[in-house]
């Protein structure tokens, strides 16, 4: 659950997801279209001239990469852009790129995040076979009187991101189609490429070993910090590195010096 320190980071929840959901398969695009270095504006400019995203209006391409593309992968800086084009190139595909997007998407929106961590995952965890429209809406009733609403949404616009909510999780693969009100919970599972990527990002990110296991991210994905410590026991050779764990202290000796290389051996496949 997001804290008050998180709400005074100015982590209030938005409507812009509304303008995307998990924009899946315009991601991919957008990956092999963009290039290092290369701003929003350039971008939405090589999308119109190539036609990569078929009948797309420039009103439409532009809202799309600036409002949606370039939050999740442009910003504060491209490295998640550069990184998830590397391993696109590399031959890696919707299947092993998909949770890699759920977990950037989460941190643009703490709205996604926070229903996924908050709601999913204790429906999930309580072998509720669906998700109704209304508890994402009960979801952000909550949310504005904890604070997390800078302002009271109309009923409108609530059942709107709610809908929307609920619709990024189908694109996510959490959750099935909408059936009337209400949608199935699928079965999840972390893939250990996901747990790999993660691990070294954070690492190479400036998070120490102790702080490995209770990270937030993992959250997302359903996982307390032994469960952490469980994935990272069994991803653990392939990932070229060794878990030494005793009581409350965790250490890791890396294998990769940068997350270039972890990267490379990833193109590789030789993880």
């Amino acid at each position: 659950m997001s804290s008050s320190t998180d709400i005074e980071r100015g982590e209030f929840y938005t409507t812009a997801l509304c303008k995307g959901q998990g924009m899946v398969s315009e991601t991919l695009t957008l990956l092999r279209e963009w290039q290092p270095g290369m701003s929003s504006a350039e971008l939405a400019k090589a999308v119109l001239e190539s036609g990569a995203i078929p009948k797309g209006t420039a009103g439409r391409v532009k809202d799309i990469v600036g409002r949606v593309f370039a939050p999740r992968y442009l910003s504060p800086d491209d490295s998640p852009a550069t990184r998830l084009k590397r391993l696109l190139e590399a031959g890696y595909g919707v299947d092993e790129l998909l949770q890699l997007m759920l977990l950037y998407c989460a941190r643009t929106y703490p709205e996604l995040r926070d229903f996924i961590v908050e709601v999913y995952w204790g429906r999930y965890a309580a072998g509720a076979g669906y998700l109704y429209r209304q508890d994402s809406d009960v979801f952000f009733r909550n949310a504005y009187e904890s604070g997390k609403l800078p302002q009271k949404w109309t009923d409108e616009s609530r059942t709107k991101i709610a809908r929307y909510l609920l619709s990024a999780l189908t694109d996510f693969r959490l959750l099935g189609p909408a059936v009337k009100d209400r949608r199935e919970i699928l079965p999840f599972a972390l893939q250990e490429f996901t747990a790999l990527y993660l691990v070294h990002e954070l690492h190479f990110g400036g998070v120490g070993d102790q702080g490995l296991l209770a990270h937030r991210d993992w959250s997302l994905f359903g996982l307390e910090p032994y469960e952490v410590l469980q994935q990272l026991r069994t991803v653990a050779a392939r990932g070229r590195f060794v878990v030494q764990h005793s009581g409350q202290i965790l250490r890791i000796a890396w294998g990769f010096h940068t997350m270039e290389e972890f990267l490379n051996a990833a193109a590789q496949r030789e993880l």
